[in-house]
Parts: structure tokens; sequence; C-alpha cells
């Protein structure tokens, strides 16, 4: 059995399904190594023009991804750690590839996409959710002390637009597949048994992948983030720094939007309220 925590098929039809699947774990969990291995998996496919597609999937019951390594953050030393950058900064860089492949891609979402997980979804050009009642998408950061650190308030404005970012950053609630399409988070919702097929019809047939991709390199019209820029709270703290990066970032092109993110993430990240919060959230799937 491979240790690898990712595996990649080519279909016959032209398009491949990256797998995630990481071994030992009940979850999918962005940890450095996982980075490593997404990279790795993507980096053959940049220059590749016989692909017509690439989903992403996963093999873990209930789950797309669960997100960051929170034991991770629940050991820092404190804020502004340099070994947070570059576990940030290379997030980053992989969801740059991603989004720069040369083919349209799409996430199949069986389950939980939360916190790193719907920002891997955002980076792909198309979202399409089952029925599993363990689907949930979600920017749940702002509950831990945190924000969305791998782009999650600079794609999800220019996603889903600014009212449902707004509610989702600001709140840290997550959503059913349904009602992620209603708040233009997801594109589709189909029955769990045709989810890889209709993600296959979103890269195949679906012919606006580059004026996605476009819309979303944009920066977007600074007076529509006027009023959202002048009600954002100074408390929490982790609150007010997402809606200021969605905010001000949202005026700025993705790459300077990213590094205003960046830089409050690592304000936040270590810091006692955090780690405070993290320590309440595993105590609390003990108890469970």
């Amino acid at each position: 059995m491979s240790d690898s925590a990712l595996r990649t098929e080519f279909r016959p039809d032209g398009y491949a399904v990256l797998t995630f699947d990481q071994p030992g774990s009940r979850a999918n969990i962005l940890s450095k190594q996982l980075w490593t291995e997404f990279e790795a998996a993507l980096t053959p496919h940049t220059t590749r023009t016989d692909l017509k597609g690439l989903i992403l999937a996963s093999a873990k019951p209930g789950i797309f991804i669960a997100g960051a390594d929170l034991k991770f953050f629940l050991n820092l030393p404190g804020p502004n750690d340099p070994t947070v950058r570059d576990v940030i900064e290379h997030g980053l860089r992989v969801l740059e590839l991603l989004e720069s492949l040369p083919f349209p891609t799409c996430a199949a979402i069986d389950g939980a996409a939360l916190g790193g997980g719907l920002e891997v979804a955002l980076a792909c050009d198309y979202r399409v959710c089952g029925t599993n009642p363990r689907v949930e998408l979600g920017l749940p950061e702002v509950k831990l002390g945190l924000i969305p650190g791998w782009g999650g308030t600079q794609r999800l404005p220019r996603v889903a637009g600014i009212g449902p970012a707004r509610e989702a950053l600001a709140s840290g609630d997550s959503y059913s597949g349904p009602k992620a399409v209603t708040e233009l988070i997801a594109d589709e919702c189909v029955d769990s048994s045709g989810l890889l097929d209709a993600a296959v019809g979103w890269v195949l047939s679906a012919p606006e992948w580059h004026e996605r991709r476009m819309w979303k390199s944009n920066s977007i019209r600074a007076e529509l983030y006027v009023g959202l820029a002048a009600t954002i709270p100074a408390e929490p703290q982790d609150v007010h720094e997402a809606l200021r990066c969605t905010a001000y970032g949202a005026q700025l092109p993705p790459v300077e939007g990213l590094k205003l993110e960046t830089e409050a993430f690592l304000r936040l990240a270590g810091s006692d309220e955090s780690k405070r919060l993290i320590g309440e959230f595993f105590a609390s799937r003990k108890k469970a």
C-alpha cells in the first residue's frame, strides 16, 4: 500500500481525478507534508495539453478536506512565527499552481470542506457538492481566533460576492450543499451517486472557465466595499482582520490582497486567544 496521500487516475474521456486519501488518518489535513505532495501531484500537469480537465476528490467518507493541522497552530510559541509564514506561503503557491493549470478544474465535494479545505475548492474553477448529510462548506477560522490563510478572504468575495463572503467570514458558519449553491459558493448539488459524473460534466462542457479565472484575478470595484469598510467591528480581532482583508484586499490585485491576508494571519496565529480557542475545540471533541 502506498504511503502517498494523493493518487492520480487518468480516465478514457481525457480527464484526470486527483484523490486525497491521507494514510493513517480519518480526515485529509493540510499539513506541511500534504502541501508538498499536492504540489508534486500538480507540477507534471502544468504544461500538459492532452488533459481536458482535473477533478479533485476525496476517498475519506464524509470528508473532502477538513482544513489545517490545528495541532501545529496550538503549539506555536507566539504570533509572527516564521514557520507559520513558510506553511502559509507554501500553500498559497500550490493553490496558485492549481489555478494556473491549462485546463478546467472542479472540486467534487461529498463531505466536509472546511477552512483550508474550502480554500482549496475555491481555487478550482468549479465546485460540485453531493447529497451526503455530512457535506458542509465553510470558513470557521474566526471560531478559532484566526482568519483564512490560504486565500479565503480574497477568493470567496470574487467567487460568491460581497454579501455571502461577509456573512461566511464574520460568522464562521458552514453551509449544506444546497445552501452553498444558493450562496453562490458552489455551482451545483447532485445526488452523491452522480457526483463524479457531474464534476466531469462541468470540466468537459463548461466553456467559460477562462472567463472565470479572469474574473477571479481582477480587483473588485472599490465602491462595492465602501459600506463594508465603514462597518468593520474593532473587536473581536479575528473578525476585524477577516473583514478588513476582504474589504481592502478586494480593491487590490489578488497577489497584493493575499499579502494583506498573510500578514493578518501571522498576527493572529500563535496568539493566546487563538491557542485558547483551539484548545477548547480539541477538548470539546474529546467529550463528544
